[in-house]
């Protein structure tokens, strides 16, 4: 059995991006939200801001590394399917899985951006913070369904 070192590079920059963004959105909307709430609003908006410029960084570098291994880890699993009923659920599960990660992807990057256009999805953290969580997490149990038919 040969080591797959390649495979297990993509699998490691997968893990470490997902526990990266998901973690970043379940400590803001569970930690820094509540926290926020106890500093005066110029506090507030000047912690915010020192966040925001070094938590975009980690935002875009997050969705970069995901986009990438994600490609190459679909590729080489659908490659290794011999069952066809498997291969169909994977695909099915593999697609929500893939929609709803770029609904987290745009989230987090309204939140992280500073575009006029996404203005009115900062000015509602909580909500698109909340609404980010969830689908971060259903991404992640998607995640681990389809290892296990895989």
């Amino acid at each position: 059995m040969e080591l797959d070192v390649v495979g297990i590079v993509f699998r490691w920059m997968h893990l470490l991006a997902a526990i990266t963004a998901v973690g970043g959105v379940l400590f803001m909307r569970l930690a820094l939200v509540p926290a926020l709430k106890r500093l005066d609003d110029e506090a507030s908006s000047r912690l915010k801001e020192a966040l925001r410029s070094n938590w975009s960084k980690m935002v875009f570098g997050a969705i970069f590394f995901l986009l990438v291994s994600g490609i190459y880890n679909f590729i080489t699993t659908i490659k290794s399917f011999d069952d066809h009923v498997n291969k169909s659920l994977f695909h099915m599960l593999f697609g929500i899985k893939f929609l709803l990660a770029l609904g987290v992807f745009f989230i987090g990057s309204a939140l992280a951006g500073r575009s006029k256009a996404t203005q009115k999805i900062r000015d509602n953290t909580v909500f698109y913070l909340t609404i980010n969580a969830v689908l971060a997490v259903t991404v992640v149990c998607l995640s681990g369904v389809l290892r296990a038919l895989h």
